[in-house]
């Protein structure tokens, strides 16, 4: 018994040690498209855009569309989705052929990476980066909020 709770405390320290969080470096990370194409995340982005819901993602998607197909790229960029709550079958026959269609990459993070990144309910998280250091997280909503924070 007394394992058991030690374990479970341990595994909310190790979660909440290695989550994202401002003055923490960024932790190098290999995450694959949907596309299957692994991408590296490390020193070099300057920006981490975050969904954590379907909702989130149509307006990260709204907005990206409206930009040049490079504009992840040449901002230094990357949009990472959490969609393992979404049902297998779900996934795999409905949402990805449709983000296959999208022109710019969505980062899908697994189980064993999703809690790194930090949530806040019904908000897109944007994470600043300076020489892989996290030096802002911000919740936004909406499209134009996104773009206010992405200038």
């Amino acid at each position: 018994m007394i394992k058991k709770f030690l374990f479970t405390v341990f595994l909310g320290l190790s979660a909440i040690a290695n989550s994202l969080t401002i003055g923490n470096n960024l932790p190098t990370l290999t995450i694959k498209d949907q596309f299957e194409k692994e991408h590296t995340v490390d020193a070099n982005i300057k920006t981490i855009i975050f969904s954590a819901t379907k909702s989130e993602g149509v307006t990260i998607k709204e907005f990206l569309l409206a930009k040049d197909k490079d504009y992840l790229t040449t901002n230094k960029a990357v949009y990472v989705a959490d969609i393992t709550g979404m049902p297998s079958l779900i996934t795999k026959f409905i949402a990805m052929p449709k983000m296959k269609d999208y022109p710019f990459p969505v980062l899908l993070v697994d189980e064993a990476n999703k809690t790194l990144f930090p949530v806040k309910e019904d908000m897109i998280s944007i994470i600043s980066l300076e020489n892989g250091k996290i030096t802002d997280i911000k919740y936004v909503k909406t499209t134009e909020e996104l773009g206010q924070n992405l200038k």
